[in-house]
């Protein structure tokens, strides 16, 4: 294992600084968006750490694992139609499904539906005041509000979003940004703003962004001097400040990345990248236990199985052991408040291969891996959510990049 102790001992010793004990995970601060590396924005806002005291063995006592897990599929009546590119979050009650690509011309839809685990049924989400439709956009949850920017619409690329409040199942308009219209970009909640930063477009790899005050709901570019300009990277939210590292800017591919802080208003020295993961894109990116942690992804050539976790104060990174799962792209991940969990995605040429197993990794314990579920089907750019209890996948394509409907959901 490479630097495992050290690892180990700085994950535990952050989670014990929040002076929690080992017990039920709380799902009401873990206010995780979309799978990182199916949206390749690598966007997670900073769950709950229930598990906590560093004489705990977090998941072994308390959470025990297991690489059988009981997928369980989603009812189909009601549900949203097949889709890819699409947004999910999870709202404390529902999980919301949002946009996306419906088919292999390339089409949007503005269409969307919230499912209750509670009671296992889906409800459609209205369409009034609703974006137009389009697909590779990103979201983020404030906590009462599903926020959606930007993405692929018809005509071109978006630059305006809205507000889902599912309390009232209405939609307000967020007005266009002050920057470009964009795919491939990081979105993070500070709690009172929306940052959109990087991403793609017809003029290329963008290094721009900017941030949206809901309360005024206007938008403030952000300072230059941020990080050359990328897609496809990570982008986390530490409390204070965004987090940028990885990606790519079509020709090239990053292993560094800068802090924003918000306070300031300026990009800080850039992140130090000793024991940093290599360069790579559409990788994991959570904010986790005080780091943040980056896994897998893709760097034109060979798929990753490797990653480290950065804890921003320090500035220092600790590498992930070894044991994970086959290295891909396109994959979901969530961080539990205990553990890491990677499923899915694609590997082989031009992701070719898609992949129904995946991993769990924890600082006590290490890597255990998924085994593949016949009711759970091999997929790439899936979502996933977790609500505390359970994970939930939805969405994604097949090998041939096909949009797939349905999905399942697993209790740890």
């Amino acid at each position: 294992m490479k630097n495992s102790n050290t690892l180990r001992a700085l994950l535990i010793s952050l989670i014990a600084g929040t002076g929690l004990s080992c017990g039920p995970r709380d799902p009401s601060s873990n206010n995780v968006t979309s799978s990182a590396a199916s949206t390749g924005s690598g966007q997670q806002t900073g769950p709950g750490l229930p598990c906590a005291k560093a004489s705990c063995a977090c998941v072994t006592a308390c959470h025990p694992r297991d690489s059988q897990l009981a997928w369980q599929p989603l009812p189909t009546d009601g549900a949203p139609s097949a889709r890819r590119l699409h947004v999910a979050v999870w709202s404390g009650t529902e999980l919301l499904i949002w946009g996306g690509m419906v088919d292999g011309a390339g089409n949007g839809t503005a269409s969307g539906a919230a499912y209750n685990p509670a009671t296992d049924t889906w409800r459609a989400i209205s369409d009034v005041a609703a974006p137009s439709a389009r697909h590779s956009h990103q979201a983020v949850w404030t906590g009462t509000q599903l926020l959606v920017w930007g993405g692929y619409a018809k005509g071109g690329y978006a630059k305006d979003g809205g507000a889902y409040d599912p309390a009232t199942d209405t939609w307000t308009a967020i007005p266009e940004a002050s920057i470009s219209g964009r795919t491939r970009h990081s979105t993070v909640w500070t709690g009172t703003d929306l940052i959109v930063w990087g991403g793609i477009n017809a003029q290329g790899a963008l290094g721009d962004g900017a941030r949206y005050a809901v309360a005024s709901k206007t938008w403030t570019a952000l300072p230059g001097s941020g990080p050359k300009a990328r897609a496809s990277h990570v982008g986390a939210w530490t409390g204070t400040e965004m987090l940028v590292w990885g990606g790519t800017d079509t020709f090239d591919w990053f292993a560094d990345g800068q802090h924003f802080n918000v306070a300031d208003n300026a990009w800080k020295a850039a992140t130090n990248t000793t024991n940093a993961p290599t360069l790579r894109e559409s990788s994991t990116g959570l904010w986790a236990a005080g780091t943040m942690l980056v896994w897998g992804g893709w760097n034109g050539g060979d798929y990753q199985n490797t990653g480290a976790a950065y804890e921003p104060t320090s500035r220092l990174w600790s590498e992930l052991p070894d044991g994970a799962p086959e290295g891909r792209a396109g994959h979901v991940s969530l961080w539990t408040g205990d553990e890491l969990f990677v499923w899915g995605g694609c590997t082989g040429d031009s992701c070719s291969t898609l992949l129904g197993d995946g991993g769990r990794f924890t600082a006590d314990d290490g890597w255990t891996k998924i085994s593949a579920n016949a009711n759970l089907p091999p997929r790439t750019g899936a979502l996933g959510v977790w609500t505390g209890k359970d994970v939930i996948v939805f969405g994604g394509s097949d090998a041939n990049f096909k949009p797939l409907a349905g999905g399942a959901r697993a209790a740890l």
